[in-house]
């Protein structure tokens, strides 16, 4: 599993661990990115919803996912990109996108363009949605975000940005969480809750190619947790019976999965 570690000075989660990602940005959802996506990828939307549970447009689900594949290569330079034929790029072809990666950080259009004038495309099916996170109506700075999983292609090594993020680190899901509680690295809460989600599919299904196909088809609800008053102020989940009480924006009641109610419905709040 890749985690970077944010970088000290960002005002936003500084100096934490967290899965490489980033935002949506209009040029994920133009015609160009679109463009990149085989005709047999688009025919399936990966079943995105909003919080009152109806299904997003094609478009909005394809630009996440094309969000995701491009944040990914900005922050570590892993390309989840692959020939028409489905084949790996070659380390030609890889050697020429790093070279592009740096003018993409400052406009992401380039990205579907370099992808286009390497004869590469997104097949969107590789990645599996894994989780549906939004931060608490109480923060100022809130976000709303899509976890997806994907398998690092064969040949390629992640390359911190050196701009956003200052390290990384490939570990285990049951390391990481070890590394977690005992204080060894800063793992934000969403992070650390996918972990222990990735732990548990780890342990049930051992390979990768076994978790990437008994996950492909997972239920995916939305986790809105609230903050508690007082201290020490608490993150309380969604399955927590006091969440209903309590106050701040919520998810309309919903049967979460098995998976998420073995996890801790409430934590402390991380700084």
């Amino acid at each position: 599993m890749l985690l970077t570690r944010r970088h000290e000075n960002l005002t936003f989660m500084g100096g934490m661990w967290v899965f490489p990602g980033g935002g949506l940005c209009p040029a994920d959802t133009a015609a160009e990115a679109f463009a990149t996506i085989p005709e047999s990828a688009q025919l399936e939307c990966h079943r995105l919803r909003d919080l009152d549970g109806n299904a997003l447009p094609a478009t909005a689900c394809h630009g996440l996912a094309i969000a995701a594949v491009r944040e990914t290569f900005e922050e570590t330079g892993v390309l989840l990109a692959t020939t028409a034929e489905g084949h790996h790029a070659d380390n030609d072809v890889l050697t020429r996108m790093q070279e592009r990666r740096h003018a993409i950080l400052s406009q992401p259009e380039r990205f579907a363009t370099s992808l286009q004038e390497e004869h590469l495309q997104l097949d969107l099916r590789r990645l599996v949605y894994w989780a549906h996170w939004i931060t608490p109506s109480v923060i100022a700075k809130r976000f709303d975000t899509r976890f997806y999983l994907a398998r690092l292609p064969a040949g390629q090594v992640a390359v911190i940005d050196a701009v956003e993020t200052t390290e990384m680190t490939w570990m285990t899901p049951a390391a990481l969480i070890a590394a977690a509680h005992d204080g060894t690295m800063l793992i934000s809460r969403p992070t650390l809750y996918n972990l222990m989600d990735l732990d548990a599919s780890v342990r049930q299904h051992i390979s990768l190619n076994a978790i990437l196909s008994a996950e492909a088809r997972r239920d995916v609800v939305p986790v809105l947790p609230k903050i508690t008053k007082g201290e020490p102020r608490m993150i309380v989940m969604p399955w927590d019976n006091e969440y209903p009480m309590l106050i701040g924006s919520g998810v309309t009641p919903l049967t979460y999965p098995e998976r998420l109610l073995s996890l801790p419905s409430r934590a402390p709040m991380e700084r």
